[in-house]
């Protein structure tokens, strides 16, 4: 898809709270662009549509040195994993360090540009307004009629829709934006007043998550099911039943689904927070809203991948980075419009661990992430505080196929391609360990070493090469909503079959046994809601791992406390004084390895404090905003 910047937008549109009425649409002096130059031909209509794309799609990916201007770009130099109990930065520098350390605010909140949103929530405006200009033609390139037209609207409809849900669940009820700002003259009470239409007052959360639905159902009956490769990211009609499903599941949530929000105003701005009552029908809506996109997908050819020639860890480590493979028929939709990472140079840059040596930004994984992790029978992961070498590399050999895709850890390969060769990207020994418990670090293995000891890293997204493996950002696959079906299910009905039948395709591909009857995880959860709700948290949690979800996932399930603050756990290897370990020969008998990996131990850290408070279950307003008089701020921010 194109990604032209086109000027008539960016000249038409700012940002509503931060722009008067009397200069919206005002052009620059001399300027000759207008609303009849930007919609008088199919060509200028679809660039401005790829405008409205490139400053509304969503895109998980670090911002780097071509990352600016980005709608939505991680955590300034990390993904968003590392603001949750998901991961770590280590360098107080790094951009998500102020998460962890509860000393963000309304003056340094960069995750996410309020402002940026609602200039794509303009920019989708202009366009939705407009295309009905657009003379019915044809250019050689588009062919204009009531079919495109109506195409076009809906996308950007979706698009609008889109910014709106990722400001809601950060913020909770935000100014709905649903038209091109206008002045209205009204008379109330005898007196003649001027209005800003649409009000860049917030609205109620209620008001906000519902048109987002409305907007979604408007989309819905004139998006295709399909483009051809060349339009590869454009909207279909999956990506906005996804979007209605995340949406409905969102507000089902019982940290928003409540009379009693998380954090209180403690009078009637509580609207912006919560529904102000509970409403379990919601979980029904849910529910239905899920099961519409699964029921689209099979219609439609998309499927889990799980190719046998692949194996399971290799068909999720596709899955989720490899969106172009021919055998990938499960993402609904990428981020195809941004080619700030073109090759994914910065992407790489700014997380693998062996390929450049920004070791500040390396992405590690906590262990109070991995403990969530199971062995390939399905039962707990459990690795000893204390241990040998061999040891641990035993028992993660034995752990499910999914953590070989996202987590690389000792003695494992972190790629099996040939890319990273010179940098050990193949090389099992490639490790970091202490020259004596709690010393200096020492690397074993060839090339550079970028890794913070930490013990485990990402590997998800990364490992399929260096600066030229290309990476699309997957904003919906298809296992999300078995996860939102069976989570939905439960709430409503805890025995309905239908939750172990989602659950199993996501356990199947994930080369796990089936949840039947004798099954130890299905006898203690099936038909018990509680414990089915924890088990499909967990499943969640790995499944989805780094795709920005888990963040607002523990903000809605209301249990964000319970994991995202307190001591945070490293497992770090060292040498314990029965001999030197040497880095590892090809020449060498089974023996002599085993007898080198005894050298080393491990033992588990506390190595930070996280903070948490209340107040963050809500996103704060820049103050910079909240000072031009429209915007509440959020309680206690």
């Amino acid at each position: 898809m194109k990604n032209k910047l086109f000027l008539a937008l960016v000249l038409l549109a700012g940002t509503l709270i931060s722009t008067s009425c009397s200069d919206f649409l005002e052009q620059p002096e001399g300027s000759l662009i207008t609303i009849d130059s930007v919609f008088n031909n199919p060509d200028n209509a679809m660039e401005a549509l790829f405008q409205v794309y490139g400053t509304c799609i969503t895109d998980g990916f670090p911002s780097g040195s071509d990352g600016g201007g980005l709608t939505d770009s991680g955590c300034g130099n990390s993904l968003l994993m590392c603001i949750c109990d998901e991961g770590d930065q280590k360098n107080t520098w790094a951009w998500a360090y102020k998460y962890k350390a509860g000393t963000w605010g309304p003056s340094n909140q960069n995750e996410f540009d309020y402002s940026a949103k609602v200039q794509g929530m303009r920019n989708a405006c202009i366009f939705i307004e407009n295309a009905g200009r657009v003379p019915y033609v044809s250019t050689g390139k588009y062919v204009w009629n009531d079919n495109l037209k109506n195409q076009t609207i809906a996308e950007a409809k979706y698009l609008l829709a889109s910014m709106h849900y990722q400001s809601m669940i950060r913020y909770g009820g935000i100014p709905i934006i649903n038209s091109v700002p206008r002045v209205e003259i009204v008379t109330e009470d005898g007196v003649t007043k001027a209005h800003v239409v649409p009000s860049a007052y917030r609205r109620s959360l209620e008001a906000t998550y519902k048109f987002i639905v409305q907007c979604c159902d408007e989309a819905i009956p004139y998006l295709p099911d399909k483009y051809e490769s060349g339009d590869m990211g454009r909207i279909n009609k999956g990506a906005a039943l996804a979007l209605k499903a995340n949406t409905l599941l969102w507000i089902a949530s019982p940290a928003y689904n409540t009379a009693t929000p998380k954090v209180s105003y403690g009078d009637e701005r509580d609207s912006l927070l919560c529904l102000g009552h509970t409403d379990l029908s919601l979980w029904q809506e849910a529910a239905d809203a899920s099961k519409a996109v699964l029921d689209w997908a099979s219609a439609n050819g998309y499927e889990l991948l799980d190719d046998a020639s692949l194996g399971k860890a290799d068909s999720y480590n596709y899955a989720t980075g490899q969106a172009m493979d021919s055998r990938n028929k499960e993402i609904i939709l990428i981020d195809h419009s941004h080619s700030a990472y073109k090759n994914g140079a910065n992407f790489n840059s700014q997380l693998n661990p062996i390929y450049w040596t920004y070791a500040g930004q390396t992405h590690s994984i906590p262990m109070n992430f991995i403990r969530f992790f199971r062995d390939k029978d399905g039962n707990d992961l459990v690795i000893p505080e204390t241990g040998s070498y061999p040891d641990l590399k035993a028992i993660l050999r034995n752990a499910e196929p999914r953590f070989q895709s996202i987590v690389w850890a000792p003695g494992f390969q972190f790629t099996k391609t040939t890319a990273l060769d010179a940098n050990g990207g193949r090389d099992t020994a490639k490790i970091m360990y202490q020259s004596s418990k709690g010393s200096t670090f020492i690397q074993s293995g060839p090339g550079k070493f970028a890794g913070e000891a930490r013990g485990f890293y990402l590997k998800k997204f990364i490992n399929f090469g260096g600066a030229t493996a290309n990476v699309y950002w997957p904003i919906y696959r298809l296992a999300e909503f078995y996860l939102n079906y069976a989570e939905a299910l439960n709430e409503i009905d805890p025995a309905n079959v239908e939750i172990v039948n989602s659950l199993n395709a996501i356990r199947v591909r994930g080369g796990l046994p089936e949840l039947k009857p004798g099954n130890a995880t299905y006898d203690e959860c099936y038909g018990n809601k509680d414990k089915m709700r924890a088990y499909i948290q967990r499943e969640r949690g790995i499944e989805l791992f780094a795709e920005e979800r888990r963040p607002f996932d523990l903000r809605r399930w209301g249990i964000a406390e319970d994991y995202m603050q307190g001591d945070f756990v490293a497992l770090y290897l060292y040498q314990n004084g029965t001999g030197t370990y040497q880095v590892p020969q090809s020449s060498w008998t089974a023996q002599k390895k085993l007898e080198n990996d005894n050298y080393l131990s491990y033992y588990k850290t506390v190595f930070e404090q996280r903070i948490w408070e209340p107040k963050m279950y809500y996103y704060p307003f820049s103050q910079t905003e909240v000072n031009k008089g429209f915007l509440v701020q959020n309680p206690q921010w």
